[in-house]
């Protein structure tokens, strides 16, 4: 590993900062990276790791995928053929991936400022704070939506998985299980959820997140 790499990774970490003014800010007025990670496994914590990221940035509704991002990842451990059939990734591909140090301190470049998406976020940010712990890396609690809590809060009677959404919403489909393909899937289903949201009077990003907390409170059995 480069340990340069490392380091710029350790600093990068430690300076980020959430802007207090995104949670006042106008959801049409603000900057989100719709993510998605490919893994080796569901728990992070027995030693699963992460092999793709893909990515794309977004303003307000505008899903142009003009910016995007993809990185294969270089695992420490051996992949099972179940992984690579359900990814399409290559042991080759994965030998000459990027190390998941050097592959985080590009994607944080990539998503500055703006607001992390995924489709479970829970899944997705937790793995990836899990990867830094293992890795001694500092924190890292940037603002985040999750876009399937959205579906639940706007759309109970729906499956909230990104399969059934994709077709309710009749979003091109793209090969699954493909980090990139995958975020840009969520990245449209994600617009038609924020439009929805603004049309139920939910304007500020501090708005949506409290909706959204309520929705995971409602989850928690009594």
């Amino acid at each position: 590993m480069n340990w340069g790499t490392y380091k710029e990774l350790q600093g990068k970490l430690r300076e980020f900062k959430i802007d207090p003014d995104i949670r006042k800010s106008n959801l049409l007025d603000l900057d989100y990276t719709i993510f998605d990670l490919e893994t080796t496994g569901f728990i992070p914590e027995i030693g699963h790791e992460i092999i793709s990221i893909g990515a794309v940035r977004n303003h307000g509704l505008d899903s142009c995928h003009i910016d995007t991002f993809h990185h294969i990842i270089r695992p420490i451990r051996p992949v099972s053929e179940a992984t690579l059939n359900l990814t399409g990734l290559t042991r080759e591909q994965l030998a000459t991936g990027r190390t998941f140090v050097n592959s985080l301190k590009h994607f944080l470049d990539f998503s500055r400022g703006s607001i992390l998406v995924a489709h479970p976020a829970k899944f997705d940010v937790r793995f990836l704070q899990t990867m830094l712990k293992r890795w001694k890396l500092p924190e890292f609690t940037p603002p985040v939506i999750d876009s399937q809590m959205m579906a639940e809060w706007l759309f109970p009677a729906m499956k909230p998985q990104l399969d059934p959404l994709i077709k309710q919403f009749q979003i091109e489909r793209r090969e699954r299980h493909h980090a990139l393909n995958d975020a840009m899937m969520t990245s449209e289903l994600f617009c038609k959820l924020l439009d929805c949201t603004i049309q139920r009077d939910i304007q500020t990003f501090d708005d949506l997140y409290q909706v959204l907390l309520q929705t995971k409170r409602a989850r928690k059995p009594k």
